[in-house]
């Protein structure tokens, strides 16, 4: 059926161009979401500090990432939370446990170590939440009670904080190690690793990551984001 009334689009269109024009013109620049018209409530920017094993963070979270194999993408479920012990003065310390699940028929896809270390940097502006930065946590996978890959002695996990709404802006990976556990240098950003293979995951598909420098609230217990359903391979 054709427009009943095409000189009103037309003219309506002229008139955004016009505005847009004036804009550009008075020299206003349009951000990414604004020009497309995209509202991210909660969102901020990844932190841009390095790394220290001397700050004092918690960091909880849970949910999804895809991760690329062939002939096919596969999903993976984890689980993350780390604190620095009672009377931590600096060097790293930390306790927590790091859970990791590949949705796939595959050997070695199952992680579950106690942390041991960890590095962290709180963001310069915080979300909404009063939360946001990154971390990377060292976990042993030679403790008794450990489950990890034969032949890895820890893994690694970095993750971001980048938003309250965390899927699809927080950020989870991992790395293979056949190196002890051990703190993560203040340099690393989640991209490679000595002595480790990966990384593999992303930015997270469901659920949310968390980096705050305390615990909110009166309750002694951590925040941990809902685990997402398992998706069967």
């Amino acid at each position: 059926m054709r427009n009943a009334h095409p000189h009103l689009f037309i003219r309506s269109r002229r008139h955004w161009s016009f505005a847009a024009a004036i804009l550009v013109a008075s020299g206003v620049a349009l951000s990414a979401s604004i020009a497309q018209g995209r509202v991210e409530p909660g969102a901020m920017q990844p932190a841009s500090a390095a790394l220290s094993q001397d700050t004092v963070a918690i960091v909880t979270g849970g949910g999804t990432v895809e991760l690329p194999a062939i002939p096919m993408n596969t999903l993976a479920s984890f689980a993350v939370n780390a604190k620095r012990p009672v009377g931590f003065a600096g060097g790293g310390a930390a306790s927590g446990r790091i859970n990791f699940d590949q949705h796939a028929n595959v050997a070695g896809r199952h992680v579950n170590a106690p942390v041991l270390f960890m590095t962290a940097a709180m963001s310069a502006t915080p979300s909404p939440n009063g939360t946001g930065g990154s971390a990377a946590m060292s976990a042993d996978c030679t403790a008794p009670t450990a489950e990890c890959p034969t032949g890895n002695a820890s893994v690694l996990v970095y993750v971001e904080d980048n938003s309250d709404q965390g899927a699809n802006n927080d950020v989870f990976r991992i790395f293979y190690c056949t190196t002890a556990a051990a703190v993560p240098p203040p340099t690393f950003n989640g991209t490679s690793a000595a002595g480790c293979i990966g990384p593999t995951g992303g930015t997270i598909r469901t659920g949310n990551i968390q980096v705050r420098s305390t615990i909110t609230g009166t309750s002694s217990s951590v925040p941990t984001a809902a685990r997402a359903p398992f998706r069967l391979p």
